[in-house]
């Protein structure tokens, strides 16, 4: 591994010559690249920088424009303007002029056939974030010198034909009888025993993806794809020694981003806490993960919940306090106009302590320090736990599947779960929960303003699209916001101090916005990007939220404003169990004190 820094060093001199050339970013190419590099240190970096890119500034920078699981930001990704937060620029310079230059200097050397195809699977990968980030993107003429006064954008359904294309193009294409034409430092899957067939599998389980996201943009091809993938399922991830994922470790310029942004550089400000709505669904099914995602609440900070418990010893009823372990923080505490004369004379459980840094006292749950303190943690790309959840997409929509949906689905919590090092015993005991095991009905708790809440819609495939969700935390949350585009499987509360001005309250938005050098350096180009999204000018694009794109489920934003709300703590009761001796004998244990405000008969 540390030979691969070394290359990473190495090649930042033939990319920094990227800068020498004014405007040529916006137009995506680099027109000063001339120094033949070895394509394992173009490779290493452009792997490095899509790590660079889904960390971004910590948790809720650049792709992580919908982290729904995140709050405590006031920057603008947080509050869903959905601009471009340097994703354009980073991928088709940062990374794919680095790809595109290996395939220009040895697409045409047998030799070096496999580590090409290696390349056209990572930039299959790329374009498979940017269509599902803009929408139309420039594929066929992108990175090219020839384009450099107009670079013409492909639809959705043209970039999704041949991002699958692509994937499957380079999986047959590699020749695993050629164990010698391949990456001599493989930073995906060198550890692994046969790096080529690791290669083959990721291409394939990365078209399964892409096949299942874009079934309403080509639904015949989508299908075709994925009945074709599930009837060879040996070419598929199926073992979590082939997740996908960008290392890192403990040399500076080459940690884990999480703890660049939030440990090595003594981050200040406010650090990323678990939201409301996180909260409810954990909190609704039992989940254990609560624990693993999220680290308690230091014991003096933590919320005082207000609860009514019975006893053992006698048929009175009692009112107490006590506080809980984890809690979750709203994205934004404006109230809107409708909601305020329910509210009146109530008491708001989100007024409580948040104070910034590391070591700032707070009654809500902060992301795990095993996750943002430790430099050499991974960033997930693709997981063996997401395969397997995409395999049970697959069958449940009787596309294939030597096994059944339930199978592939269980196999897929039981592997996310060995991922985080959850003890067998509460996996099992969540996987029986209701809400949880197939032929059960999800029926989940409200969040604090009772007006959404964490039902889990009727039919199995609900279940699955949340297990997927759930496993995208905490490096995955384009594919999450991908999923709630293209289900709209969780219940979500609006934003109520949106970015975009002309929004009292906001849903998540339907899509990023292109960077503003589009416009002014590719305006024939950014005109019929406009056209094929089916609008007229920058002004809609840049203040409308609400672009679809094809590829996501027809939705109506509902008129939260009419939604009658009031303060409920019933997600946050029964922490400890029904009795005031559970719940003591647990205060006891952790060493808090409970408080009991009313004693009365039923």
């Amino acid at each position: 591994m540390k030979r691969i820094i070394y290359l990473f060093i190495a090649s930042l001199a033939t990319i920094c010559l990227a800068s020498c050339t004014k405007k040529f970013e916006e137009l995506n190419t680099d027109p000063t690249q001339f120094i033949k590099v070895t394509p394992e240190s173009l490779i290493a970096t452009a792997v490095k920088r899509t790590g660079d890119m889904i960390g971004a500034n910590g948790l809720n920078s650049g792709i992580n424009i919908s982290m729904w699981e995140i709050a405590n930001y006031a920057e603008p990704g947080a509050r869903y303007t959905a601009d471009d937060r340097n994703v354009w620029r980073d991928s088709y310079v940062n990374i794919l002029e680095n790809l595109v230059q290996v395939e220009k200097d040895y697409a045409a050397d047998s030799a070096f056939n496999n580590r090409v195809q290696i390349v056209r699977i990572w930039k299959a990968y790329v374009y498979s974030i940017l269509v599902g980030y803009f929408g139309p993107i420039p594929i066929a003429e992108a990175n090219n010198l020839n384009n450099l006064n107009v670079v013409k954008f492909e639809s959705e359904d043209t970039a999704y034909a041949k991002i699958l294309v692509m994937l499957k193009e380079a999986s047959d294409k590699i020749d695993l009888n050629k164990p010698n034409d391949k990456l001599t430092y493989d930073a995906i899957y060198g550890a692994t025993a046969n790096p080529l067939l690791s290669w083959k599998k990721f291409a394939n389980t990365l078209r399964l993806k892409v096949a299942l996201r874009c079934r309403r943009v080509l639904p015949g091809s989508a299908n075709a794809n994925i009945q074709e993938l599930m009837a060879n399922e040996a070419n598929l991830i199926g073992a979590e020694a082939e997740t996908a994922k960008v290392p890192y470790e403990n040399i500076i310029g080459n940690e884990n981003p999480y703890y660049k942004t939030y440990i090595r550089g003594v981050f200040t400000g406010a650090f990323p806490r678990m939201t409301d709505m996180m909260f409810m669904y954990l909190r609704s099914y039992k989940d254990p993960r609560i624990n693993y995602y999220f680290d308690s609440v230091k014991l003096a900070s933590r919320f005082r919940v207000t609860d009514t418990v019975s006893s053992t010893a006698d048929d009175s009823l009692r009112v107490i306090t006590y506080p809980i372990p984890h809690y979750g923080l709203v994205k934004s505490n404006t109230k809107l106009a409708g909601w305020l004369p329910t509210l009146a004379g109530g008491v708001d459980p989100q007024n409580q302590v948040n104070m910034p840094g590391i070591n700032g006292n707070s009654a809500y749950s902060m992301v795990s320090m095993n996750i943002l303190n430790n430099p050499a943690r991974p960033i997930i790309i693709l997981s063996f736990a997401e395969a397997q959840l995409l395999k049970a997409w697959a069958a449940s929509l009787g596309l294939g599947g030597a096994q059944s949906a339930e199978s592939y689905y269980n196999s897929g919590i039981d592997a996310n779960f060995a991922f985080w090092g959850i003890p067998a015993s509460l996996r099992d005991t969540y996987k029986a929960g209701n809400g949880v095991k197939f032929g059960t009905t999800g029926i989940g708790l409200w969040n604090y303003l009772h007006i959404v809440n964490a039902n889990i819609p009727a039919g199995d495939i609900n279940k699955i699209y949340h297990q997927l969700w759930l496993n995208y935390y905490p490096d995955q949350p384009f594919d999450a916001w991908c999923l709630q585009r293209q289900t709209r499987v969780c219940n979500f509360s609006p934003h109520t101090n949106p970015g975009f001005s002309a929004q009292v309250y906001q849903d998540i938005p339907s899509r990023g916005i292109y960077p503003s050098a589009v416009s002014t350096q590719n305006s024939v180009g950014y005109q019929g990007a406009l056209q094929l999204l089916g609008i007229n000018s920058i002004s809609v694009e840049t203040t409308n939220p609400y672009i679809d794109l094809k590829f996501a489920i027809p939705y109506t934003v509902p008129n939260y404003d009419a939604i009658p709300a009031y303060y409920d703590q019933s997600g946050m009761n029964k922490w400890y169990g029904n009795t005031i001796q559970s719940v003591r004998a647990a205060g006891t244990a952790i060493g808090f004190t409970v408080i009991v405000t009313r004693t009365y008969k039923p």
